[in-house]
């Protein structure tokens, strides 16, 4: 399981970061020609807003999962025993799956219907149904990445292991100098 997310990680940091990449040469290169020789990018707002933008987004969610790094309240866990601070986590990742589920089936019925109209960017021809499809894929990733998670709480009873790492999580609180 380690492998696959560390493949994982890899793959949704380098496919973010080229986003990022190609998206901040996009913009140069659009202003470039517009200042220079007053010839814009056609569309290049519509590109950012409905293609670079989602995905470097989307692709943040389950990259934020893999590395711990969403917010979490744990308060109560904090000052539970170890198995019952892992029988909370193990229910927290059930529903964090189902909740995953929901937004996957909402947003995949929201892409079939953009691509069953062909859905264009605001008033221009540049397509934008595509890139809705990611919704449901990420929500899917989502919710298999809180299963992983579940079933390694529930294998280990350590509710605070890196899953990249498969080692403790380590806290910003905790490695904090002033």
């Amino acid at each position: 399981m380690l492998t696959f997310t560390e493949v994982l990680n890899k793959c949704l940091t380098i496919t973010t970061a080229a986003a990022i990449i190609i998206m901040m040469l996009h913009i140069v290169i659009h202003a470039l020609t517009r200042s220079l020789f007053d010839a814009p990018i056609y569309g290049t707002n519509e590109i950012v807003e409905y293609w670079y933008l989602p995905i470097v987004a989307l692709l943040g969610i389950p990259a934020a999962q893999l590395q711990k790094e969403h917010i979490t309240v744990t308060m109560a866990t904090e000052r539970a025993r170890p198995a019952t601070a892992s029988v909370f986590t193990v229910f927290a990742c059930i529903l964090g799956a189902l909740v995953s589920l929901a937004f996957a089936w909402f947003g995949l019925m929201k892409a079939l219907e953009n691509m069953a109209i062909g859905s264009t960017a605001d008033v221009s021809d540049i397509i934008t149904w595509p890139v809705y499809f990611l919704v449901p894929i990420v929500f899917v990733l989502l919710a298999a990445l809180y299963v992983l998670d579940a079933v390694l709480i529930a294998r280990t009873g350590e509710s605070e292991l890196d899953r990249v790492t498969g080692r403790p999580a380590e806290h910003d609180a905790d490695n904090r100098t002033y």
